[in-house]
C-alpha cells in the first residue's frame, strides 16, 4: 500500500517536470512543504486537459497537462456519501478493470501524483531491533510484532511520478464539486519486498503521455504500465516512528535514522 508520502518541492519543478500547461490554482491556495501527507488531504495531480495547439501551427492540437488539487481518497460519481473516499486512497492495479470503485475513472479519468518520497512500514517480530542497512539486509516479518517505518526515495533524487486516478463529485446539482484522487499499488519489486509487498506504481517520465492520453488503454499498455519500479530507480532507509502519527509535521520525518538507533 502507499499510505504516507512526502510533497515539498517548489510548483515550478512539479510543472517543469510534467510539462503542465496549466497550473492555474490561487497561491494561496497551494499546499505548502509537506513531509506527511496521509489519506483524507490535500494533494496536487496532474491530469490531461483540453488540446494545446502545438507552436506556429506546425501539427494537430496535443492534449494539454493541468496541475490540481485533490482530496486524497477517491469517490466515485455515483457514491451517495462522500466517506467513502477515506477508504480508497489505494487502488490495486491487479483488479482495477473490474472493480466499479475505479473502473471507469481507468477508462476516462487518468492522472499523475507528484512525490519526493514515499513511506512504508516493516512489520518485525516481537523482540526484534532495529535494523540498519538497506531493505535487502532487513529480514522479512513472520508473526506479529512491531513496525519500523522506511522512506523511499528516487536514487537520483528526482521527483516520482505516482499512477494515480481522479473523479469528481457533488451532494447536489447545487453543490459544489469535490475533486478526489487514488493512489495506484502493485506487487513489490525485489528490493521492496523484504520491507512490503506492496509499492506505488512509478511512471516513467518516458510513460507519462501514454497514460495522461486521454480514452481506455489496451491491456498490454496497463501491464507495462503498472509494473514494479525497477530495482534500481530507489534508495530506501529507516525513518524514527513519529510519522506513524498523521499529526507529525517536518523535514525531519524524513532523515534517516543513524546506524544502531
Amino acid at each position: 500500500m502507499c499510505g504516507r508520502f512526502v510533497a515539498s518541492r517548489p510548483v515550478e519543478e512539479i510543472v517543469e517536470q510534467f510539462g503542465v500547461d496549466d497550473a492555474s490554482i490561487p497561491p494561496e491556495l497551494w499546499p505548502g512543504p509537506r513531509f506527511n501527507v496521509a489519506p483524507q488531504d490535500e494533494v496536487l495531480a496532474v491530469r490531461a486537459a483540453p488540446g494545446q495547439e502545438r507552436p506556429g501551427g506546425t501539427g494537430p492540437a496535443r492534449p494539454g497537462r493541468r496541475l490540481g488539487r485533490y482530496r486524497w481518497g477517491l469517490v466515485p460519481s455515483w457514491a451517495k456519501d462522500p466517506g467513502v473516499g477515506a477508504r480508497a486512497f489505494n487502488a490495486r492495479a491487479e483488479s482495477l478493470a473490474q472493480r466499479p470503485m475505479f473502473k471507469a475513472a481507468l477508462a476516462r479519468r487518468r492522472c499523475i501524483v507528484p512525490a519526493d518520497a514515499f513511506y512504508e512500514w516493516q512489520r518485525l517480530r516481537v523482540g526484534e531491533g532495529g535494523l540498519a542497512g538497506s531493505p535487502a539486509a532487513a529480514r522479512p516479518a513472520r508473526g506479529r510484532g512491531r513496525t519500523q517505518p522506511w522512506c523511499f526515495r528516487a536514487a537520483d533524487g528526482s521527483l516520482l511520478g505516482f499512477a494515480g486516478l481522479y473523479e469528481v463529485w457533488r451532494a447536489s446539482p447545487e453543490a459544489e464539486w469535490l475533486a478526489t484522487c487514488t493512489i495506484i499499488t502493485t506487487a513489490a519489486n525485489e528490493m521492496m519486498a523484504p520491507v512490503h509487498d506492496r509499492m506505488p506504481v512509478i511512471l516513467r517520465p518516458e510513460d507519462y503521455a501514454t497514460w495522461l492520453e486521454p480514452g481506455e488503454l489496451d491491456e498490454g499498455d496497463l501491464r507495462t504500465l503498472l509494473a514494479p519500479a525497477p530495482d534500481g530507480l530507489l534508495v530506501g532507509y529507516r525513518v524514527g516512528p513519529e510519522v506513524g502519527s498523521s499529526r507529525s509535521e517536518g523535514p525531519q520525518l524524513a532523515e534517516p535514522l543513524e546506524d544502531g538507533a
